[in-house]
């Protein structure tokens, strides 16, 4: 019997809500000497962050196209069966260990346009609390962010194959989409194990050896108009740092570049603090110890990364975890995915690791390429 068969029939069954019942008071823990997990009882608060990135499906981001319409039945779900509460209280609640029932919040990354047109009227029509973390220099001139140009590339270079220089020399065969899509993906992989200056560098000359439609690139980000309108009705606003580096691959003398810099920006833009920030790509090898230390002293509350799982008492307010939600259109994929990460172990709030389990969930959604390029 396949997992999606087992999915389908706890959803529409009903027999979800029993697991969700589950959720509140226990998670699962590996045994480290048998094959049968153990489940344990868990009496501290559980607190879920999702990850979205982009609500539409026309142009760029080409990696990431969630229906609107999946998006509005997802929100439905949610103020139906969770607990939704804003990023600040959830990192209040957290503080102050209270005892409250499965609790969620909703975050976007990098602050495409579409989230005005799809996603604003839907967070506003179910009263759902939600947190946009924005690109300094995307929404400041307008820029997409700088994989967004190399998926692009790949999908309109006119070539059928491609000589690449990524430290060992590659060739990559584009005769297909996805083709395409595995070589893009290839090269940004590539690009965020590299120093930072060195990715600036590289991608400054892919931009002068391949040119692109500018226009394909143009209007597909927040402009500040459409911030301060979703911020005055209650829209709530983080920071993504300046350019999309991957931070652990930054020179700490640059921090104040990426990460007070765009802090600074978003405050003077919105007339109001900012509080939070997310990680780029966001998984353990993406972030940096002196960062955090960084954030800290910068004036942040917190940071969140894209590692799996909930949250608990006693987390570190700076390497908090996030369930990533790709482009599944199946509400009953989405129902077990958060049961799923609700019930798995807790993170241990030195580390961030998973207490016993620091892996990826066992079912994934479809959209293995959005969570691949995400994080």
């Amino acid at each position: 019997m396949s997992t999606i068969f087992l999915i389908r029939l706890l959803y529409y069954s009903k027999l979800d809500g029993v697991v969700r019942v589950l959720s509140r008071t226990y998670y699962i823990q590996p045994a480290a000497s048998s094959r049968t997990p153990r489940i344990r009882r868990h009496l501290r608060g559980k607190f879920g962050i999702l990850c979205y990135h982009r609500v539409g499906m026309e142009g760029v981001p080409i990696y990431s196209r969630l229906h609107p319409e999946a998006f509005e039945n997802q929100m439905w779900y949610l103020r139906k069966h969770y607990r939704l509460v804003s990023l600040g209280q959830l990192c209040q609640e957290i503080r102050e260990e209270r005892v409250v029932p499965p609790t969620l919040t909703v975050t976007f990354d990098d602050g495409y346009k579409d989230l005005y047109k799809f996603a604003f009227p839907v967070l506003q029509r179910y009263s759902v609390p939600a947190t946009i973390y924005l690109i300094g220099r995307c929404i400041e001139a307008g820029e997409v962010p700088w994989y967004d140009r190399i998926f692009l590339m790949l999908k309109t270079i006119q070539d059928i194959s491609l000589e690449m220089d990524l430290d060992v020399p590659r060739s990559f065969s584009l005769r297909s989409e996805k083709e395409r899509m595995d070589a893009a993906w290839e090269i940004i992989c590539f690009l965020r194990s590299i120093p930072d200056a060195r990715r600036r560098s590289w991608c400054a000359e892919m931009q002068r050896r391949f040119a692109m439609n500018e226009a394909d690139l143009a209007g597909r980000m927040l402009d500040l108009t459409q911030v301060r309108e979703m911020h005055r009705c209650g829209i709530d606003f983080g920071a993504h740092t300046m350019s999309h580096p991957v931070v652990s691959r930054l020179d700490p003398a640059h921090f104040s570049e990426e990460l007070s810099a765009s802090k600074r920006l978003l405050e003077n833009s919105l007339d109001a603090p900012i509080q939070d920030f997310a990680y780029p790509f966001g998984k353990s090898a993406d972030i940096h110890d002196a960062a955090q230390a960084f954030l800290e002293r910068s004036g942040y509350r917190s940071a969140v990364t894209t590692m799996e799982g909930f949250n608990s008492w006693g987390a570190n307010p700076f390497a908090l975890r996030r369930m990533q939600v790709g482009d599944d259109r199946s509400l009953a994929n989405f129902s077990f995915r958060i049961c799923q990460m609700f019930l798995t172990g807790p993170s241990d709030s030195s580390s961030g690791k998973m207490s016993g389990l620091d892996q990826s969930p066992v079912f994934h959604d479809a959209t293995e390429m959005s969570e691949r390029v995400l994080g």
